[in-house]
């Protein structure tokens, strides 16, 4: 069923002219240089460390890894991370 709203979503996405990120609720990853990351629709905090930021989003998890993370803001589908960040990747 899930995969029905997906699709449904994306063809009005393409219809209607939407950027994916507000139609599908992915994550949208702005990186300001390599020390700032905003992230927009995330559904949580899975796992934190100085070295790891791990994020759950509907795609499946998003890893941040760098030095000295710190997270600035939090809040329900929005964060804020400074630090040395060396990667962003989707794990699934």
């Amino acid at each position: 069923m899930r995969k029905i709203g997906n699709k449904l979503r994306k063809i009005a996405s393409d219809w209607l002219d939407i950027p994916p990120d507000v139609a599908a609720n992915v994550p949208r990853v702005q990186m300001v240089g390599p020390y700032r990351l905003h992230i927009e629709n995330h559904r949580g905090v899975e796992s934190f460390s100085e070295t790891a930021l791990t994020l759950k989003t509907d795609q499946g998890a998003l890893v941040i890894t760098g030095r000295r993370l710190v997270i600035q803001a939090i809040y329900p589908e929005e964060i804020w991370v400074e630090g040395e960040i060396s990667q962003v990747r989707y794990q699934g």
